[in-house]
């Protein structure tokens, strides 16, 4: 089948098309703010184009389009989310006001010392736009209050007299009895009509703890409305060009799930975009044998770090968007603003050069793009110093314009030549990115001297030499389709998704009782894999939550497959007191205060088998032109390599530069590089 992966950016928006032959076709085209769905039709349309083919022709061919998208998390962080209001539990309407949060928590770095500066996040909503219902469900889920419609049908309609456009419901304990939740929902659609979404959070985040629930809840309701509009538009501009297959979204909790359904859940779908990323990692990795990765992905607006250990990616233990905890997972990719587009400026009060967080994005870009950018970025300083001359084989830079604003912005004020001044950018986003690495390997206990290193996304492989050399970094793998990965990482994942139930009690829980619960939520997860890809075998995977009694942090634990019996739970118990010592050591357990059950969960994915494929023979071994480039403030005669045609495993030593049609990886001085017979550059750093 032929499969289309693509990843909406900030700056640019990538596509992959996967050709049943395995052949690979590529497009990129500029990221169109407020017309996302534009930017995707232009991206397939240059994948299309290179395979000499139309788009009509190209998409009329394919089964699925996999797609990373930040529509969402865009519509968040600019305050374009819908105007929503919120039903609760009577008495517990400033839930999300009160939070549960350390006030420090989410914070830039600078602030975390300053007590007095911090603050708690912002509420997501006005209050005047929350409404206490009456009802209560106890912990057991027995209903001990009814709920009370008359009054609920009046505080409806009063939030409907605000022109709310999405409306949410976190009810106490719903997630262990929904029917009250349910029926506000009928509720809502009688007064209101289907014209307003409602989202349920025993149907979006069955998990204790009402603040992360209600923040889930409210987040999602906001973004319903934008993100079902970008689904449609999209979806429709797909068949509108004869597209006949499955429209799938990466989810922030890894895999992909039908768009209809994540339309829904938008929620799920705030990372989606740098979680392709680490798909692809760990496709690749599995196939060069690298079990513990650091995946690092530079963009034109941010650095995201994601982990691969032992084979598996991480899950943030305490999920946040923002400043904002959440009940749904997500996995643990961290990010700052600094990418190619990353605005570089002088800090007046301190007197120095910074890099970010500002970017320059698609429109205008940086200066270099010639589309009226007039501050600096990263990319002009890479520019200047001689490092890249085109993006996406198209865009040629403009070196003049670069050299000119670096010149008069920067360097005349700095009292620097414009190639030094270059050079101070690059030296501030490669610290901010290597202390963003160090925040997620080495204050998480592990060594980054570990890991081997990924570098991929447009602007990685130009400064992966240089923070993986702070870190003491040996290898550096730049992926082919590196600066497309995460469209990729699409379409190398798998279709995957998940259902779950908080339901605290002692364990080991009585066997019948857990295998019905297990057989329920299977039988969830089944039902949303009925579209896509009919009639093949889903993998099933079952896990569960254990925790001493009252503590508050749990292990999720994998449950064995086939029937559960009192002794296979036993051993469950077993394993978890065994993992609890070896994470926090030997002796912590605290058996005596009994394990109790936090929630059951199960999970089905479907690999969609999309590997990349190895390339024929190369056999050039000299470059094909010198460019001159500047390392540690002296001017080279460096050799550019064509870095699809390169002969495989010939070493070549820096200062060196290797081009493929989207992305130039830059070989430092005393690094070595060599391609491989999949197009992979290893950098042997050290």
């Amino acid at each position: 089948m032929l499969v289309i992966g693509v990843d909406s950016g900030g700056t640019f928006t990538d596509s992959v098309a996967v050709a049943p032959d395995r052949s690979l076709a590529v497009g990129k085209s500029l990221s169109t703010p407020g017309r996302p769905a534009d930017g995707v039709i232009a991206s397939i349309t240059g994948a299309a184009d290179s395979m000499g083919r139309s788009v009509e022709e190209l998409l009329a061919q394919a089964s699925i389009v996999a797609h990373g998208t930040t529509v969402g998390l865009n519509a968040l962080l600019t305050g374009r989310g819908a105007r929503a209001g919120l039903l609760a539990t009577s008495g517990f309407e400033d839930t999300l006001a009160i939070a549960r949060i350390n006030k420090a928590h989410g914070l830039p770095e600078e602030l975390e010392t300053q007590a007095t500066l911090w603050e708690k996040p912002p509420p997501l909503l006005d209050p005047s736009a929350i409404r206490g219902v009456m009802e209560r469900v106890d912990a057991r889920g027995e209903v001990v209050t009814p709920l009370d419609e008359v009054a609920a049908r009046e505080a409806i309609r009063s939030l409907g007299a605000q022109a709310v456009q999405a409306i949410g419901i976190c009810l106490l304990w719903s997630f262990l009895n929904p029917q009250h939740e349910l029926r506000l929902a009928e509720l809502v659609h009688e007064e209101l009509g289907d014209a307003v979404p409602v989202t349920l959070s025993s149907q979006l985040a069955p998990r204790m703890g009402e603040y992360e629930r209600m923040n889930t809840v409210m987040l999602n309701a906001c973004l319903v409305p934008a993100v079902t509009t970008y689904v449609n538009d999209l979806d429709a501009q797909l068949r509108a060009r004869g597209f006949t297959g499955s429209l799938l979204i990466m989810r922030s909790g890894g895999g992909v799930q039908p768009a209809g359904q994540l339309a829904r859940r938008p929620v799920e779908t705030l990372r989606s975009g740098p979680v392709g990323g680490l798909s692809a990692a760990r496709a690749l990795g599995r196939r060069l044998g690298h079990s513990n990765v650091i995946c690092t992905d530079v963009g034109g607006t941010s650095f995201d770090v994601g982990l691969i250990v032992d084979g598996a990616g991480q899950y943030a233990r305490r999920p946040m968007i923002g400043r904002y905890a959440i009940a749904s997972p997500l996995v643990d990719i961290e990010s700052i603003g600094t990418g190619g587009g990353s605005i570089a400026w002088l800090d007046d009060a301190a007197g120095t050069l910074r890099v970010g967080p500002e970017s320059a994005g698609a429109d205008p870009g940086p200066v270099s793009y010639r589309r009226g950018g007039k501050r600096p970025t990263v990319t002009d300083a890479a520019v200047v110093l001689g490092y890249v001359d085109r993006l996406g084989g198209e865009l040629t830079l403009d070196v003049a314009a670069a050299r000119e604003s670096i010149d008069r912005q920067l360097a005349a004020p700095l009292g620097l030549t414009v190639e030094e001044a270059a050079e101070g950018i690059l030296q501030v986003a490669s610290a901010q990115m290597a202390d963003l690495i160090r925040s997620v390997t080495i204050q998480r206990g592990h060594d980054p001297r570990d890991f081997v290193l990924y570098a991929f996304g447009g602007a990685a492989p130009q400064y992966a030499g240089r923070y993986a050399r702070e870190l003491g970094v040996a290898e550096v793998i730049v992926p082919p389709l590196a600066s497309v990965f995460s469209a990729f990482g699409a379409t190398a994942g798998e279709l995957r998704t998940s259902a779950g139930l908080d339901a605290p009690q002692p364990f080991p829980t009585p066997p019948e009782w857990t295998s019905l619960r297990l057989v329920e939520l299977e039988g969830l997860v089944r039902e949303q894999f009925q579209g896509p890809l009919p009639g093949t075998e889903l993998t099933i995977e079952r896990s569960l939550g254990l925790r001493f009694r009252r503590q508050v942090h749990e292990l999720v634990l994998p449950l064995p497959d086939g029937e559960l019996s009192s002794e296979a739970l036993e051993a469950v118990a077993a394993e978890f007191i065994g993992e609890y010592e070896r994470l926090f050591g030997e002796g912590t357990a605290y058996a005596v205060a009994g394990i109790e059950l936090v929630g059951l969960r199960v999970e089905a994915s479907l690999p969609l088998g999309v590997a990349l494929p190895e390339r024929p023979e190369r056999s050039q071994r000299e470059p094909i032109g010198v460019r001159t480039a500047w390392f540690d403030g002296v001017p080279v005669e460096c050799p550019v390599y064509d870095g699809e045609r390169i002969a495989a495993e010939m070493p070549v030593t820096g200062p060196a530069i290797f081009e493929v049609p989207t992305t130039t990886t830059v070989v430092y001085p005393g690094q070595v590089a060599t391609v491989d017979m999949l197009g992979t550059t290893l950098l042997s750093v050290q």
